[in-house]
């Protein structure tokens, strides 16, 4: 979706060279005003300024801004219409300031706001990319690596009719790197492909994992009785031949080859994280046959 033309402004305009801008634009109008202006009226012209920049400053939202600007747009307007005496310019400056300066301190808060957010946020902001791949936008080989834990330990020790099994299932597309060096942008977009086909195949409560060179792995949690293993490899089936009908588009299209595996773990296991991966691969290369652990 493309942004809107403010968004696009304020991307383009720094806060500095506002800021910049602003105390020139007062000091510009101050200089000229003390000139030509009584004391009484300079004074005036110096508080709507202040309350002008107040009002941005203490503004929570754009319409609260937006409403308070057309109140006090309103009332200054009423000058035209009532017997005061004071030079159009004036009335005009008077029907003005207090909307630009307003609008210009809500924009320096609403920037220095995001920036101390940024800060404060950078750390998590850190941790959320470390543990998201930028292609798929799903989680990272760190983020298997921690999850895992989480998932085993999840797990009861005792067999009975609600136990539940961690199913780790891998999915990956044979030739990578032939792929890769062929295409980069071509093997990309099919890295996109295989996870928007995992993601309209699986569960919405199983977790992904991207472990990079074409490589997917998911996570899920089944009652532990042959009917849900059953179940789990017949959607595993189904998510490979999905996967399968994917192609490799460059000037010519290929299809693809999608090895894949499954392990079953259950709270007894003494698989760590490395060997299930390790399991995994070795069986998606050797076509063993079904292994429960």
């Amino acid at each position: 979706m493309k942004k809107s033309l403010l968004s696009q402004l304020e991307n383009k305009i720094s806060l500095e060279m506002v800021v910049s801008f602003t105390l020139t634009m007062y000091l510009i109008q101050e200089l000229v005003f003390y000139n030509i202006l009584s004391g009484d009226i300079f004074y005036v012209s110096v508080l709507l300024t202040f309350l002008g920049l107040i009002l941005g400053l203490l503004s929570t939202s754009f319409m609260l801004l937006s409403s308070s600007i057309i109140v006090i747009f309103l009332g200054a307007f009423l000058l035209f219409f009532e017997p005061i005496i004071m030079p159009t310019n004036f009335k005009l400056f008077l029907i003005v300031v207090i909307p630009v300066y307003a609008t210009i301190a809500y924009y320096m808060k609403k920037s220095v706001y995001i920036r101390k957010l940024l800060s404060f946020r950078e750390d998590d902001i850190r941790g959320y990319l470390k543990y998201r791949d930028p292609l798929t936008g799903y989680r990272t080989v760190e983020s298997f690596f921690s999850k895992y834990p989480e998932f085993i330990s999840s797990l009861s020790n005792v067999n009975h009719a609600d136990s539940r099994v961690v199913v780790a299932s891998l999915f990956y597309v044979d030739f990578y790197d032939q792929y890769f060096y062929r295409s980069k942008e071509s093997t990309d977009q099919l890295i996109r492909d295989m996870g928007k086909v995992l993601l309209d195949k699986r569960n919405p409560e199983e977790l992904f994992f991207y472990m990079k060179k074409g490589a997917f792995v998911v996570l899920s949690i089944i009652y532990d009785n042959e009917q849900e293993r059953k179940s789990i490899l017949d959607r595993n089936k189904i998510t490979k031949e999905s996967l399968n009908t994917l192609f490799f588009k460059t000037n010519i299209v290929q299809g693809i080859t999608i090895r894949q595996s499954e392990c079953f773990i259950t709270r007894k296991t003494t698989l760590t994280a490395d060997q299930v991966l390790h399991y995994l691969y070795r069986r998606a290369e050797t076509d063993l046959a079904v292994e429960y652990i």
